[in-house]
């Protein structure tokens, strides 16, 4: 276990098992990159590969497609944290490695 482990398991508990708006299925599938509806499948895969193309045109397609803003930024926050945690783990992997 490293460092970081204890920090990533209670981030992690925190953005999957809180009560919200979006469901815990939904915030683990966007965490895991899992399977999701449209547009939000669009829209987490943004996230999760190039957050820095997000844009106000992103968020109003979920609006009207439904989902509230609650919903939308915790499925954010639960893609990101997600995205960040895998590749952490790939860069503590490949640092191990090198070893």
């Amino acid at each position: 276990m490293t460092e970081y482990e204890p920090g990533l398991a209670a981030l992690r508990e925190a953005v999957l098992t809180s009560s919200g708006e979006a469901g815990a299925d939904a915030r683990l599938a966007a965490y895991d990159g899992g399977d999701l509806p449209e547009p939000m499948a669009t829209y987490v895969r943004k996230v999760r590969d190039a957050a820095y193309r997000i844009t106000d045109g992103d968020v109003a397609a979920l609006t009207s497609a439904g989902y509230p803003e609650d919903a939308i930024f915790e499925m954010t926050l639960a893609a990101a944290v997600g995205a960040a945690s895998y590749r952490l783990r790939a860069g503590l992997r490949a640092l191990a490695e090198a070893d």
